[in-house]
């Protein structure tokens, strides 16, 4: 090889390969100090279910335990890596919702009625902060919906299948522009009923489930099953609820069954509920 010929090769390989950037250490510093907030952050969220009591009734003494069954991200919105959903269940029901997360400076605790009356009651050490008005879900049969079956195991086949019959949507889209954002079931149920002490509270309750369609992993839409004994009978019935501030929408086959409008309003008697509390700095 001419000498040359060396040179030019030798400075085209400099244009093409620069040095690599020296990592300076207060990037380094600035990087450890996120990691250490975002932490903080998740660990404040999880601790975060136990801050208010959940109760069945002004007159109930005892508050539910909370149980997260879900923790989720959403990408399409802010995305903090630190959001979760926590039901509140009484004798094996879903009874109440939250979603947990970061919101700013805040953490958000959206609460979500799941009760068949409307005697959920959420409060602090001082005050009652939620007591809606309604019942959170209103339940109806399914459609040609199959007997429930004797087996449990095959119970949970059947809700799965009855599931996969609905479909959720936010009508207008909460990012961007253009058609409706299908939300995708999970196939698992968040929750499966545990009922074993429940025959004296609600005698006509066999079984049950509660199954979430998401944008991403984050909870919009949340179908309650349940199989319940009428004159009798055993049939499936279906409620929706909501998960979100937002207009939602959910159908069975091509025709629409349930729908909410956006839920940013301060009615107290509302079946939904944003209560904020400021991250500690």
């Amino acid at each position: 090889m001419k000498p040359w010929l060396g040179i030019v090769m030798f400075v085209g390989m400099a244009v093409w390969f620069p040095p690599a950037r020296q990592a300076r250490p207060d990037d380094a510093a600035s990087d450890a100090a996120t990691d250490e907030r975002l932490q903080a952050i998740k660990e404040l969220v999880e601790q975060s279910v136990d801050w208010y009591e959940v109760v069945s009734g002004a007159e109930a003494k005892a508050g539910l335990r909370p149980q997260v069954v879900l923790r989720w991200r959403n990408a399409e919105r802010v995305n903090t890596g630190a959001a979760l959903l926590a039901i509140w269940t009484d004798r094996g029901r879903p009874e109440a919702m939250a979603s947990i997360f970061q919101n700013g400076e805040n953490i958000c605790h959206e609460f979500g009625s799941l009760s068949r009356s409307n005697k959920i009651v959420v409060r602090d050490t001082a005050r009652v902060l939620w007591s809606p008005g309604k019942a959170g879900v209103e339940f109806r049969d399914v459609p040609d919906g199959p007997a429930p079956a004797e087996d449990r195991a095959a119970r949970l086949r059947q809700m799965k299948s009855l599931a996969e019959r609905f479909g959720a949507r936010l009508p207008r889209p909460t990012v961007g522009d253009g058609s409706p954002e299908v939300l995708r079931l999970l196939p698992r149920p968040l929750y499966r009923y545990d009922l074993k002490d429940s025959r004296e509270t609600s005698p006509n309750l066999r079984d049950g489930g509660m199954f979430a369609f998401v944008m991403g992993t984050d909870p919009e839409v949340v179908l309650l099953l349940e199989a319940v004994e009428r004159e009798g009978k055993a049939v499936w019935q279906y409620a929706f609820a909501s998960a979100t501030v937002y207009a939602v929408e959910a159908s069975l086959g091509d025709q629409i069954v349930w729908s909410v409008g956006a839920q940013r309003g301060a009615d107290p008697g509302n079946p939904m509920k944003q209560i904020y509390r400021p991250i500690p700095q």
